[in-house]
């Protein structure tokens, strides 16, 4: 399906978050301090070639692109694969440890979780143009909230807590910035059979980074990086200074919700590729491997926060080789695609 630069502009701002929500900001916190704002600005700029990258090797449709049964297809293939599986499982330790920690603590993952992950694959049934038109209306309803929450919490910010600037030394604040540049881009191999522009994707690059590090401020300059560092959720914790004209208070479950919404989308997608790929036709299959992703995490990670925590630290790391060696056959393929055209 071809999407319009708006439609890419709405789905890549929801996927640039989607890895974010609890582990992603305080890893962020945790390496780059107070400075992590900082971070981000040279994190969206290491990302600037990588969603070059991206624009050069995206294609138009990923069953056609991929039909010739060669080693190049089958490795491209099985990278992708294996991306958009390790996506699944990610997001759903973002998602189950979120919803078990804040709004359903007694009741066990493998039912909490387990609707979610499927309404997230129906909507995959409805293809590209689905997942397009859903991510439509909660686009402009995550942008009504983040408005909402940081108009609300502009009086609480103390840019006292910013200074000094840059204490963590250049290894820390690259490293930072390497943790943001990949966690916002790799979502976007989700999309990568949708050819868009490289000033579009640059575009959608820097909306969804500018609305994190206008996060990061908020927690920097509202709690200061030491306290914020303390909470599993600091972007949850801090929605509760929220009190609109001493009426309105302890609505921070509400206006998290749009994190929510970006994980639900990110996970509609891969549920789609994973299909693509496989080229299966009964939806039975991804149902079993949601299910199995949803075991897994209930019986070895919730409830285990080192657990959590390592498998946020290593998640980095596999991302960043996972996509290296993405754009790798990629390019590859890109290249003897040209080779026999000409």
């Amino acid at each position: 399906m071809k999407i319009s630069n708006f439609e890419n502009l709405q789905i890549k701002f929801v996927l640039g978050r989607s890895l974010f929500l609890g582990g992603g900001i305080s890893l962020m916190l945790n390496y780059g301090d107070k400075d992590a704002y900082l971070a981000i600005i040279l994190g969206f700029l290491l990302g600037i070639p990588l969603i070059y990258l991206y624009s050069h090797v995206s294609f138009s449709n990923i069953k056609i692109y991929l039909s010739q049964n060669n080693i190049i297809n089958k490795l491209t293939k099985g990278i992708l694969l294996l991306f958009y599986l390790f996506m699944v499982f990610f997001l759903t330790i973002i998602f189950a440890i979120f919803i078990y920690s804040f709004y359903l603590p007694f009741t066990k993952t493998i039912i909490s979780c387990t609707p979610f992950l499927f309404l997230a694959i129906y909507l995959s049934t409805k293809g590209s143009k689905g997942i397009v038109s859903v991510t439509k209306v909660l686009f402009f309803i995550n942008i009504l909230l983040i408005i909402f929450k940081y108009s609300m919490l502009a009086p609480y910010l103390d840019f006292n807590n910013f200074l000094p600037i840059y204490t963590i030394g250049f290894k820390k604040l690259f490293l930072t910035a390497l943790i943001f540049a990949i966690f916002t881009t790799s979502p976007y191999f989700l999309v990568i059979d949708e050819k868009t522009s490289f000033k579009n994707n640059l575009t959608c690059y820097a909306a969804s980074s500018l609305t994190i590090m206008v996060m990061l401020i908020y927690l920097i300059g509202v709690f200061g990086s030491s306290l914020a560092k303390t909470f599993s959720y600091p972007e949850f914790s801090i929605l509760r200074q929220i009190n609109v004209f001493n009426f309105i208070q302890n609505i921070e479950s509400f206006l998290a919700i749009n994190w929510l919404f970006d994980i639900f989308i990110a996970l509609s997608l891969a549920s789609l590729k994973i299909k693509e790929i496989c080229h299966y036709k009964k939806n039975i299959w991804t149902y079993s491997i949601f299910f199995i992703i949803v075991l897994i995490v209930d019986h070895y990670v919730i409830g285990n926060y080192k657990v959590a925590i390592t498998v946020y630290q290593a998640s980095f790391y596999l991302l960043l080789i996972l996509i290296l060696l993405s754009f790798l056959f990629l390019l590859i393929k890109k290249d003897l695609v040209k080779t026999k055209s000409t």
